[in-house]
């Protein structure tokens, strides 16, 4: 039997981990522990397709035809029973290498070699074949352009494949490289058509293409009408109708036929090659384009109705008219594959350990799985065009739901536009209420168990957040300005539900709280109420920066009150409770239990820069009760005891996470409430289940409050839980695949480096709190991105911000110096600056006139 190897990056496939670790790991796998892997090689909102551990491309979920049941009560069922890897039709990479008489034909995946290293750095996908009987090595760089802060050409229906042939022996070698593609354009819905399947070859002296369509007249008729291209960046040669030799499972080029055509629902396969002699040590690399153009996601079977949905395309047919386009398009922008690799270097070219940027990234990739969509409007209606959707996970959970979105910071972060976007369009527009209120699922917030308003409280306190969030990943002022009106309105009715049972505000909320546990709270409850103090803060800031003084003063006096009375009533020496309404019996309550959610308001609050909701001292102290009863070594012996049943399973019986809600001072007999149904049974059991959404907001906050050994304990937890030996690592699960409010994998990112940005005001800042004396990471603002790196000694400190991309205008840059009488000199590509600066608290603020990095500026701060 082959053996295969994973190698494994202590990050995506770690089996030991500390803070300090950042070097790589190989680990022996049997091919039953690669086909779990996954990794997203497609644009984001393009569709979905997986990198397999041995290179072979699965999951095609591009053709607006559902290829999964989206799960059972709660879509757990796919992490005890998790996706393997497996080919629903012919499509594939092949070598074969002539040296001396002797001829060797093998596919580029597990069936062909018998040593295979895979190492994952989302987006880019590295693969190495090795076989000790030929002559040659082969490696696979494979990705989808992906550029932080550019969306549209993050969003390219493409996958970009580089196969590099090497020469290992002491004599020269023939290869050539084949790719293969089934022509699936309305292959799927074939029953009861007539019509054809068609390839086409193109060639030019630049590329080499295979062209698969079927008939026009299915244009607006079928889900997967479209078009494929496989294209190789080099002179080649093609089939458009390819077959197999006998004894081989390789599709080459034997008669080059510019066009075949077969009946629909019957296999056409075409093929492109690309050759070259080699001598001993030298190498080729062969790069081909594999693209897609299915349009019709109006009607797609894993479609939701949403609003004006016969008119929806995806996205990209904006800029595109086929698959051929496409590439294209690519053609002529090589920039954007060296800009993909100039990130992937940017993002590992860091002090912080291998697997945990691999585990703070990874879920960025559910941006290009069928989670998430992106519509092109044919009338180009406002409120749709562009306009950004996910479901909760893979085909489950209407209208970008804000109860499970707010967590993310993914997305706001890395593709801060789109973010904006969605704020615009969705929240403060079709989501958007006279009221003030944000309803929690856009066009869908009439459905679900709320309280009649389609009102999430927890999502709606979130979404001001984001809301927050993106005005500080401006450039400018205009988002603000634009929707200050209704940002206002939807902290004001916060304000006026607060002020319901008294008259008065006092920043704690009762009355009707539904919230992402799916049911109706009342009482006063910290988590939310946290999220509501957070909200106070932003909206102080905002007002003040629209010049909105009374507005300002408001939020402010209710955030001091919530600050003083949530610590006063809802902490009870150790960690934060719920008390809950006597007159709600029949609500669900954490009631005494510690949730790991208490502190969800100080997560954001840190995220923003927006400093303490409630006092330091009760906020660790409640994070390190966290860690003492909520954190588990084996969930199975939790279980084991545990009051309140699952029916759900995030963790198996063996393995480490943070429990939602414990009781160790009792409790459990009232946290139901009274339960009428079998949903109401099923969801209570919510408290005894294991979210990564939320372990990784609980890391975030941890490191971000000096508890940097808890937070890589969490973290490593969800790493181990998702090794490549028992799942796939790129897909964390709750109710779906890549479920999104794991997109708050991002955050302890954030943390780490301290990173602190008000894009408008031209201010960012570091903290580092990893390796802080010898520290560097990646950075994204607005415009642009780069490294931020600090260096201490005992004689001086030294920051250094490199631009690599974009640019970024700067007005003061703020960082943590422990010397206490200090010099301060600024160098601008090692050119002095004219700067002020200041220190108070160990925080020092250096100032200098307005300036714009562009891509490759170095602003060095020498701290002497």
């Amino acid at each position: 039997m082959n053996k295969l190897k994973a190698i494994i990056l202590v990050g995506l496939f770690v089996l030991k981990a500390t803070a300090q670790t950042n070097t790589n790991e190989l680990v022996d796998n049997s091919k039953k522990e690669l086909k779990y892997i996954g990794m997203p090689v497609g644009g984001i909102c393009a569709g979905q397709v997986y990198l397999g551990g041995d290179g072979q491309l699965w999951y095609w979920d591009i053709f607006n035809v559902a290829m999964i049941s989206p799960g059972n009560e709660g879509g757990h069922r796919y992490y005890e029973n998790p996706l393997t890897q497996e080919q629903k039709f012919e499509n594939g990479f092949g070598l074969t290498v002539q040296q001396g008489g002797r001829v060797y034909k093998k596919n580029l995946n597990s069936k062909g070699f018998s040593d295979i290293q895979f190492e994952g750095e989302y987006p880019v996908g590295k693969v190495v074949y090795n076989d000790a009987r030929l002559p040659v090595s082969a490696t696979l760089n494979a990705f989808t352009p992906f550029i932080p802060t550019d969306a549209d050409n993050s969003g390219l229906p493409v996958t970009v494949l580089e196969y590099t042939v090497t020469n290992t022996d002491i004599e020269d070698v023939e290869v050539e490289l084949a790719g293969w593609l089934q022509n699936m354009s309305s292959y799927w819905s074939v029953e009861g058509k007539k019509g054809k399947h068609t390839n086409k070859i193109i060639s030019t002296d630049k590329f080499i293409r295979l062209v698969c369509e079927s008939d026009e007249k299915f244009k607006d008729e079928l889900p997967d009408w479209g078009t494929m291209s496989l294209t190789l960046v080099d002179e080649g040669k093609a089939t458009a109708n390819a077959v197999k030799e006998n004894g081989s499972s390789i599709y080459t080029v034997n008669k080059e036929e510019k066009e075949a055509s077969i009946s629909l629902g019957n296999k056409l396969v075409g093929s492109v090659s690309g050759n070259a002699i080699l001598k001993p040590g030298e190498s080729k690399t062969f790069t081909f384009h594999l693209s897609w153009y299915f349009p019709n996601i109006h009607l797609w079977n894993g479609a939701h109705h949403w609003k004006n949905k016969e008119n929806l395309r995806h996205y990209y047919t904006s800029k595109f008219n086929s698959a051929g386009d496409v590439s294209d398009y690519l053609l002529k922008n090589n920039w954007l594959l060296e800009t993909t690799k100039n990130w992937n270097s940017t993002w590992y070219d860091s002090s912080l350990p291998k697997w945990f940027l691999d585990r703070t990234f990874v879920n960025v990739s559910t941006l290009a799985t069928t989670a998430s969509v992106r519509f092109n409007d044919l009338k180009d209606t406002p409120e749709s065009e562009g306009r950004f959707y996910t479901y909760e996970g893979v085909y489950l959970g209407e209208g970008t739901c804000t109860h499970v979105f707010h967590y993310e910071q993914a997305m706001g972060r890395v593709f801060p536009n789109l973010s904006r976007q969605l704020r615009e369009q969705t929240d403060l527009g079709l989501s958007f209420d006279k009221s003030g209120i944000i309803k929690y699922r856009g066009e869908f917030s009439g459905l679900g168990r709320h309280d009649g308003r389609g009102f999430a409280i927890d999502g709606h306190a979130g979404t001001v957040m984001r809301i927050y969030r993106e005005h500080l990943m401006s450039s400018d002022k205009t988002f603000l300005k634009k929707n200050w009106k209704k940002i206002k309105k939807s902290i004001q009715v916060m304000i006026a539900q607060d002020k319901e049972k008294t008259g008065r505000a006092d920043g704690i909320l009762e009355g009707k709280q539904y919230n992402t546990l799916d049911r109706t709270w009342y009482g006063k409850i910290t988590w939310i109420s946290g999220l509501y103090a957070a909200s106070l803060k932003a909206g102080a800031e905002m007002a003040k920066e629209m010049g909105d003084k009374r507005f300002a003063n408001t939020c402010k006096k209710i955030a001091q009150k919530s600050f003083k009375n949530i610590s006063k009533e809802l902490f009870n020496g150790e960690y934060f409770i719920q008390k809950t309404d006597p007159k709600h019996p029949e609500a669900p309550n954490t009631n005494i239990g510690c949730h790991t959610d208490q502190l969800l308001g100080q997560y954001w609050a840190t995220q923003t820069g927006l400093g303490d909701i409630l006092p330091k001292e009760k906020v660790k102290k409640s994070l390190q009760s966290i860690m003492k009863y909520n954190f588990v070594e084996n969930y199975g012996d939790y279980l084991d005891k545990a009051e309140i049943p699952v029916k759900r399973y995030y963790a198996d019986k063996n393995e480490q996470g943070v429990i939602m809600c414990t009781f160790p001072k009792g409790g459990t007999d009232k946290a139901p409430g009274i339960i009428k149904n079998d949903w109401e049974k099923l969801v209570i059991g919510y408290f005894s289940e294991i979210w990564t959404g939320q372990e990784h907001q609980l890391a975030a906050t941890l490191i971000s409050e000096g508890l940097v050994e808890e937070a890589m304990k969490v973290e490593k937890a969800v790493h181990d839980r998702y090794a490549p030996s028992k799942r796939n690592p790129y897909n964390e699960i709750e109710y779906g695949n890549h479920y999104t409010r794991a997109m708050s994998g991002y955050a302890p990112f954030v943390s780490a480096s301290g990173f602190t940005y008000h894009g408008p005001n031209g201010i960012i800042g570091f903290d580092p709190k990893i390796n802080p004396e010898n520290f560097k990471s990646a950075f994204i603002a607005a415009e642009g991105w780069g490294s931020f790196s600090q260096q201490i000694s005992n004689e001086k400190q030294v920051c250094q911000l490199q631009l690599n991309y974009g640019r970024l205008k700067l007005k003061e840059l703020n960082l943590v110096t422990n010397a206490i009488s200090i010099d301060v000199v600024v160098l601008l590509n090692k050119k002095k600056m004219n700067a002020t600066y200041s220190v108070k608290n160990k925080q020092l603020k250096v100032k200098f006139e307005s300036i714009e990095l562009k891509t490759t500026d170095i602003l060095e701060i020498i701290i002497n």
